[in-house]
């Protein structure tokens, strides 16, 4: 039992010697700077590890014989070297992996072309003759009457016609007949306005995102056409 047991160690010393070590660094070709994280193995075996952060490896315990060392990285070609380890045998292998070139292939996007309308008004109101006969009045139909009983249209006094527009003053609408600015669009201090009813066709009210042709008003554009 004892020679047995002092048999053991000494095989064991012996199996020891017979394996051969491979190390080194892995780095960049072009920059030189250590690449951390390189999986560097035996192709035959499997055996192998990571990189340190100094680039580092070390493969222990391998057989003598004929290998195929390869290292690979992220954007970088694979190096493949071969090499034969002898017994008791230490080999130092400093591998520079070249940077991978990746040809993307042609890409082409399309798309339908816009078509942006300048017309758009997404805040105008028609008032017919209609309307503005059906709307509450002092003694006789009122086009700016009507208008103060649409929303966002408020009145400075029940006996004005004024209109105030989205916060604005009164003398901030541009008020127009036919497309020709009327400066003085009602009478008998400001009671009542100076359109008739039975003459006007329609009226447009712009109370936002008007075009720049009716200028730098701050409120709303009112646009009557007559008959």
């Amino acid at each position: 039992m004892k020679q047995k047991l002092i048999l053991i160690p000494f095989i064991l010393s012996i199996l020891n010697g017979q394996t051969g070590i491979i190390s080194g660094f892995v780095t960049d070709s072009s920059s030189g700077e250590s690449l951390i994280g390189a999986n560097v193995f035996l192709q035959e075996t499997g055996q192998g590890m990571a990189t340190d952060i100094n680039g580092y490896y070390i493969i222990q315990e391998i057989t003598p014989g004929n290998y195929t060392i390869m290292v690979s990285y992220i954007g970088f070609d694979v190096s493949r070297q071969p090499l034969s380890i002898m017994e008791d045998q230490s080999v130092k292998i400093n591998i520079a992996l070249v940077e991978q070139v990746v040809e993307l292939t042609e890409v082409e996007v399309t798309a339908e072309k816009f078509q942006r309308r300048n017309n758009i008004q997404p805040s105008k109101i028609n008032l017919s003759p209609r309307m503005m006969k059906a709307a509450p009045a002092l003694a006789e139909p009122d086009l700016f009457r009507t208008i103060q009983a649409l929303p966002g249209v408020l009145m400075t006094s029940e006996y004005s016609t004024g209109l105030v527009i989205r916060g604005g003053n009164t003398d901030q609408n541009l008020i127009m007949l036919d497309g020709i600015t009327v400066y003085n669009p009602s009478h008998l201090g400001g009671v009542f306005s100076n359109f008739i009813v039975d003459g006007v066709k329609e009226a447009e009210l712009i109370k936002g995102a008007y075009n720049a042709e009716y200028g730098g008003r701050l409120s709303a554009v009112l646009n009557v056409i007559s008959r």
